[in-house]
Parts: structure tokens; sequence; C-alpha cells
């Protein structure tokens, strides 16, 4: 019996979490994979529904509705025999490694040397903990191996090499064990290891000059008349670029340079005292609160604050609709990444600019009512200073 339906692009790892789990437990689910990498659902129909436009969505035969990878492997993982559930901090990381070489995002070199050594520091824990451990957790496989073993599938794949899994000998030993478990090749299929590690290639210009065109003889002409080669062909340049659905708005009465100005320009509270009496929360902007989904396994402060620097960095087609700070607040070992965004419209549902960034799905982004209360928290995330749940805010980075 299908016990639901899960909507996705072909052959996406995130999806083979829920789908081995599905088969330890002897569950059968359907797949849509209709989609394509990088596209969203932005019906109404799917949104009353799902809540969201993103996928992966799952449908249940009992009409339960998820989004999110994690949490559709957890809910058809809630049986004794998978095991607790534990996350690896690699996937925000590693899709900014891999994401601009498959050309699903800008191409940044210093953004990819640091998400390289994001990696290799997420791996290098990793390595320590399966050293003597042939599983993540207990003595069998557990949920937390196969959605460990999937969020590395696309690093063992296209960039892991040999030299680079020589690094992690323990790591590559268990992935191997469990991509290789019947459930999981089930599902992924054989997985073959990099030999050449991926690199970024720019798109090449064709810069060879046209041979003309061999005339062919012609009859006469009248007068005035062109010839078909002394017509401009129309190039992609040319060609009109598709705008932002945001750009369609009626002008704001706020224009947001005019605040990066102000916010650049001013000390901090002379700059929130303007934004609070310029901005109109009604029919131009709104604020949406971020959380880093993941701040119990965060470590050292400059890494915290350089995984927020890393979402800032893959915002770039956001520049024109929204601006932003994240901090780093609390100590080592014990910090969170929180932060608020103002953003063009006032929609119920984030913009595509900055859904379409890979470490989205990392954060909470939750459309906040603007009391007194939470001008004051926004003045502190703005200001990078005070206390967030009583941590101290130690540090920051400003989308502007």
């Amino acid at each position: 019996m299908t016990v639901g339906t899960i909507y996705s692009y072909p052959q996406n790892p995130r999806v083979f979490k829920a789908l081995v789990v599905a088969k330890y437990n002897g569950l059968e689910v359907k797949v849509d994979d209709k989609f394509v990498m990088g596209t969203t659902n932005k019906t109404d129909a799917w949104i009353a529904k799902f809540g969201a436009s993103q996928v992966p969505a799952f449908e249940g035969a009992d009409g339960t509705v998820i989004i999110e990878s994690g949490a559709i492997a957890y809910y058809r993982g809630s049986h004794p025999a998978v095991g607790p559930v534990r996350r690896l901090h690699l996937t925000p990381a590693l899709s900014a490694w891999i994401y601009p070489i498959l050309g699903y995002t800008p191409y940044n070199k210093a953004s990819e040397t640091a998400a390289i050594e994001r990696t290799r520091a997420a791996l290098a824990t990793l390595e320590r903990h399966l050293i003597k451990k042939t599983y993540l957790v207990g003595e069998r496989v557990t949920l937390a191996d196969i959605a460990s073993a999937s969020a590395l599938f696309g690093g063992y794949k296209m960039v892991f090499d040999a030299p680079f899994r020589k690094e992690f000998p323990a790591v590559t030993r268990w992935f191997t064990t469990i991509v290789n478990q019947p459930h999981f090749k089930a599902v992924a299929g054989e997985t073959v290891l990099c030999e050449t590690q991926a690199k970024f290639t720019p798109p090449k210009k064709d810069t060879k000059e046209k041979k003309p065109k061999e005339e062919k003889p012609k009859e006469e002409k009248k007068p005035k008349a062109k010839e078909p080669e002394e017509e401009k062909e129309e190039s992609f340049e040319d060609a009109p670029k598709p705008k932002s659905k945001l750009d369609l708005l009626p002008a704001a009465k706020m224009p947001l340079d005019e605040w990066k100005r102000q916010y650049s320009n001013n000390d901090t509270p002379v700059a929130m005292k303007w934004l609070w009496e310029n901005i109109d929360l009604t029919t131009d902007y709104s604020i949406w609160k971020v959380d880093y989904k993941y701040n119990d396994e965060l470590t050292k402060l400059y890494m915290s604050n350089n995984l927020a620097g890393g979402l800032m960095n893959r915002l770039e087609r956001a520049r024109k609709y929204a601006f932003g700070c994240l901090v780093v607040a609390g100590e080592d070992n014990a910090n969170v990444i929180t932060g608020y965004f103002i953003v063009r419209g006032v929609a119920e549902e984030m913009i595509e600019e900055i859904t379409d960034a890979a470490d989205y799905d990392s954060y909470n982004w939750v459309k906040v009512n603007v009391t007194d209360d939470e001008k004051k928290k926004i003045d502190q995330v703005f200001a990078w200073e005070g206390t967030i749940d009583g941590k101290a805010i130690a540090d920051g980075k400003a989308f502007k």
C-alpha cells in the first residue's frame, strides 16, 4: 500500500533519506519527480496545500502534508528500527561548493575556498567520531547514517576525489558501507566515487569570426530593399531581460537604497530612528526573523560568523530587494545565529530571490508583526549590540 507521494526533482539526494527509511520500514512511497532542479511550485492550489512553494514536499495518504526533506525522513522514520536523528552541519557548506559548479548559483572564488574549508572542518569532526565506530549511532544503521550519507552523496560523486578522500578514511569507509546497503542501493543505485574533482568552468564566449555567406546569384531587386545579411540579428544580449515580479510593484515611499545609505553613513541609533519614521510596513516592505536551524551544532564564534556570511554571499539576486543583519550571540560552543531581514513586498511568502539561495533551507524565516518590543530586538540586531535570549551579541554580518 502506498503511504503517500513525495514531490521533487529526479535523483534528488535530499529525498534519498526519506525513501531509504521507507524501505527499511517496509513502506511504499510514490515519487513524482517532474520538477526541475531549482524550480518551485507557486500555484495557489499548491501553496494552499503545503504552505510554501518549495520541494521536496510530501503528501500522505492520510492527508498529512510536510515540506523539507529532513522532516519528511523523520516522519517516515518514526519507528524503533530507525533510531534517533542526528544531523551533520554539512549540507550548506557542500552546497556552496557544488552549486556554482553545476551553474545553480554564481561562482565566487573566495566563497568556494571558504565552502571547501567548512566542508573539511565538518568532515574532520565526523572523522574523529567514526575512527572507532562503524555507524554514527549504536551498532546498526539508523536514520542518522541515512540522512548524513545522503547529505554527502553529491560530494562523493563530484568533488571528493581520491586525494581528498585520503584525508578522511573513516568517513569514506562508513559512507561506502551505508550506500552499499541493499535498501540504499534500491533507491540511489550503484554509487561510483569521484575520480576527478569537478571544477567550475566559466561559460565560453564564441570568439570565432563568422565567415561571410557565399553569395548566390541575385535577382535584380527593388531600390532600397535591404539585403538579408544586412539586417541585424537579435543576440541574447539584445533580448529583454526577465524582470522580477517585485519590479512591478508601485514605487516604495522609502527607497531601499536610501535606507542602506542611512545605515552605512550614520550611527545605528540615528539610522534606526530614520528607518522607523520612513518605512511603510503596510504596502511596501515586510520584516522577517531569521534563525539558524542547527544552533546546537555551532562551535567556534568565528566559524558561526563565517557561516552567517556564507548565506549573505549567496543572496546576490536579492540585492535590490532586501536588507538584513545576522548576528552571532553567545560564546564558543554555546552560540546562536539569528537576525532580521527587511524584504520588498508584504506577501506572506518569502520572495524567490531569497528562497533560491543555496543556504535558505538551513534557516527558519518567519514574517513578524513589528510591535514596539520587536523594534527593540531589531534595533539590537542591526546595531550588533545587546543580548539575544541572555546571550551577548559577539559579531555580525550585514547584507546591503
